[in-house]
């Protein structure tokens, strides 16, 4: 997730479980903001196969002059080339995220991808950690190819002491960023 005017959520690249720092570009705050996650996914599957993909967060510290709270953070990834998502398969894993943002937090799917809400208010000088989402996939895609997962870009609302409620909006470059992925094997015989 991210942290208005400051943010700080990190990824994967192939398949297993990977972790790593994906450099943001933000429509308000300092240069050098970052999103941080760990995704796990197979690193094959064949044709034809279902598999989970889990997302897990880290913590994030929210700490900035004029800060009240923070609320509505967001998250958005692609859905995996080469694979279908299982419809009604995207959930919070039960017991993750700190208390201070589980309430309320959903998963939701749609055209574009699998989007992460966070509706909580998060106050200045604390942190949290998102819970972990997962979703399912189908394998559609050829033998051979590989199933990319993207990260989009993250959101948040900040609740400012003299701006009020603002908005900042963060992408990767390139946009999608690659999270991780599974290359595509045939189908058993």
């Amino acid at each position: 997730m991210a942290t208005a005017l400051f943010l700080v959520p990190t990824i994967a690249s192939g398949g297993g479980t990977s972790d790593r720092t994906v450099p943001l570009k933000c429509t308000r705050g300092p240069d050098g903001q970052s999103y941080r996650n760990i995704v796990t996914m197979p690193s094959s599957q064949p044709v034809g196969s279902t598999f989970t993909i889990r997302i897990d967060a880290v913590n994030i510290p929210i700490s900035h002059f004029g800060l009240r709270y923070i609320h509505n953070m967001t998250a958005d990834y692609t859905v995996p080339a080469g694979t279908t998502y299982v419809e009604g398969s995207a959930r919070i894993v039960p017991g993750t995220g700190s208390d201070n943002v589980r309430a309320n937090a959903r998963v939701t799917h749609d055209a574009s991808g699998v989007h992460m809400l966070l509706p909580a208010h998060v106050g200045n000088g604390s942190s949290y950690t998102a819970p972990s989402i997962e979703f399912q996939v189908k394998v559609v895609g050829p033998a051979g190819s590989v199933a990319p997962l993207g990260f989009v870009g993250t959101g948040v609302d900040a609740s400012a002491v003299v701006l009020g409620d603002v908005h900042t909006a963060c992408t990767p470059t390139p946009q999608p960023y690659i999270l991780g992925s599974t290359t595509i094997e045939a189908a058993p015989p």
